[in-house]
């Protein structure tokens, strides 16, 4: 299960297509494809504060991250 205190980094190196999903949402999450920021912001930035930055509300966002896991990862 995601929670607010994961770190985006991990998150999506742990579920990969949540990138895709996620820039499919909410354009501010093009950033991810950019390997500076992924690489430097994505290892400290937990949900909590991306979701924060991005104007998402997080008990949403976490709903739809859980979400698409389970969707992905069941089927």
């Amino acid at each position: 299960m995601i929670t607010k205190t994961d770190k985006i980094a991990e998150i999506i190196t742990r579920y990969p297509f949540i990138k895709e999903r996620l820039i499919e949402r909410n354009r501010m999450f093009e950033k991810l494809n950019n390997p500076a920021v992924f690489n430097t912001v994505g290892k400290f930035a937990r949900i909590s504060d991306v979701a924060r930055v991005s104007g998402e509300n997080l008990d949403v966002l976490l709903e739809f991250l859980n979400r698409e896991v389970k969707r992905q990862c069941s089927g």
